[in-house]
């Protein structure tokens, strides 16, 4: 069993990044439908948290872990101790959900980066997941169902998901990295269909956050191509990219006013009793309803509580009920975990958090195109965090952060897929492996699969086409199987590969 985890830990957790937008999917059929507050996704994604937990621990031996782990059980446990004790059990099931779903960043961040060098999750998969997000609301959207992003009065539609906040906040932090694969592939019609059907999805939302966020995306991202390309002396492409950019703004410029996003800032202004957006700027209750969404009013109503809260209460927090009612959330996430979970629970959560980014940061790196794009994706947390909340305290939110944190924390090591039939050819294998010896010694990434040439499934093309195109440096073939693959020279050689 040991050894079986050990060699799958990587492909188990990639097959649980993917079923996230599946989880998500249920959670909202179950609220919608059947109003249960216990989702599946919260129950899998706890499960998940524990068996990671027990992995890391007990056959991975990373006994440091116990101190974190044992901080923040001592915390949880005074928590609630102040919820039965001062507010007599009300809402003890609420406090509970609460202080899981804002306990799961701190343990799984800093129990996956122990793991780091251990689980290997590939940009791919982070654009898989991406993907299946945006085809399951814009699936529903051709054919006119799902739910609406909004109760009352603004358009938008969010195919079967419930939280608009927390799905937003997953395209927006997962688009650098879809960048990042979309670089990698030479098929610009699939480029152009997948831009084309992103763009529709997030005007389709009606929410603020995704365009936006697309918009420093695309900034930060063609500031990178723009200056590499001037230091390669590559002038043409920076004219062309700069065409391709302006024609792109050009026709979203032409298209934004039919779509749900515009409409919801003209119904925004209208509701306001303002003209444009520059008068927004002019008066300061307009200016927190509009760009924060009432978010500084929420501020200043849970600092009231907070103030008028005992010591005990300042110090492990405030919690989510105040009396039988929910306190109504700033949906900042620095402010809500600092009130909910006062002064101790704040400096444990971050406490964690920037240990592990301090770690993450200290050494280092070349920044490459990827590394750039997944340290944008990062900057787009920070950013979130602050002004749309649901980032670092979502579950669903949250294991797409610190994936992107433990991405960003790795050696840059140059990645190698070797492909190679069933078939033996025995007398070269001595030769084969000798080779890829001498390429580990030499610091690369191996990863080797076998492909059975005599099964020419639709399932075997796919599975190649992807590794082949999106996860790796360079492809190796061995013995007889020679699609889809590049020459490799070794940096430290002057011999091409004879396979």
């Amino acid at each position: 069993m040991e050894n079986y985890i050990k060699r799958n830990l990587s492909p188990l957790i990639t097959i649980f990044l993917l079923l996230q937008p599946i989880l998500d999917l249920l959670t909202g059929i179950c609220i919608h439908f059947f109003q249960i507050n216990i989702t599946i996704g919260i129950i899998f994604r706890m499960i998940f948290l524990l068996c990671i937990c027990l992995i890391a621990l007990f056959i991975y031996k990373k006994k440091k872990l116990v101190i974190p782990y044992s901080i923040i059980g001592l915390y949880c446990i005074l928590y609630l101790i102040g919820i039965v004790m001062i507010k007599n059990n009300i809402g003890l099931f609420k406090e509970i959900q609460n202080l899981v779903k804002t306990i799961y960043f701190p343990i799984l961040l800093i129990t996956l980066y122990s793991l780091k060098e251990e689980v290997k999750i590939n940009s791919l998969t982070l654009l898989i997941a991406l993907y299946t997000y945006i085809f399951l609301i814009f699936i529903p959207l051709l054919f006119g169902i799902g739910y609406k992003t909004y109760a009352i009065t603004k358009d938008g539609t969010l195919g079967f998901f419930h939280s608009a906040n927390e799905i937003s906040g997953i395209i927006s932090i997962l688009t650098p990295i879809a960048l990042v694969a979309l670089y990698n592939t030479k098929k610009y019609l699939l480029k152009v269909i997948i831009a084309i059907i992103y763009i529709i999805v997030i005007l389709s939302m009606g929410t603020k956050t995704p365009l936006l966020t697309l918009c420093l995306v695309v900034g930060f991202g063609m500031m990178y191509y723009w200056l590499d390309s001037i230091f390669k002396k590559k002038y043409k492409q920076v004219v062309i990219s700069f065409i391709v950019l302006i024609v792109g703004v050009g026709s979203l410029l032409v298209f934004l006013p039919k779509t749900n996003f515009y409409k919801n800032i003209e119904t925004h202004l209208n509701f306001l009793g303002l003209h444009n957006i520059s008068d927004v700027l002019k008066d300061e209750k307009a200016f927190d309803h509009f760009i924060f969404s009432q978010r500084l009013t929420f501020l200043h109503n849970k600092a009231l509580i907070y103030k008028e809260a005992n010591p005990y209460q300042k110090l492990f927090g405030i919690g989510y009920m105040k009396k039988d009612k929910e306190i109504k959330a700033i949906e900042m996430d620095y402010f809500d975990i600092y009130y909910s979970h006062g002064l101790i629970g704040f400096l444990i959560f971050f406490s964690i958090t920037l240990y592990v980014l301090y770690k993450t940061f200290e050494e280092g790196q070349k920044l490459s195109y990827k590394r750039y794009m997944y340290i944008v994706s990062f900057f787009l947390v920070i950013l979130l965090s602050f002004f749309t909340g649901h980032i670092i305290t979502s579950p669903s939110v949250s294991i797409f952060v610190i994936i992107i944190i433990t991405s960003i924390s790795k050696k840059q090591y140059q990645t190698v897929l070797v492909t190679d039939s069933n078939k033996e050819i025995s007398a070269i294998k001595e030769i084969q492996e000798d080779y890829i010896k001498q390429l580990e010694n030499l610091q690369y990434k191996i990863t080797k699969i076998q492909i059975d040439e005599e099964n020419d499934s639709f399932l075997n093309k796919i599975w190649l086409q992807l590794l082949n195109n999106h996860n790796y440096d360079y492809s190796l073939c061995l013995t007889s199987y020679n699609k889809n693959c590049n020459e490799l020279t070794l940096s430290a050689s002057d011999h091409p590969l004879l396979f």
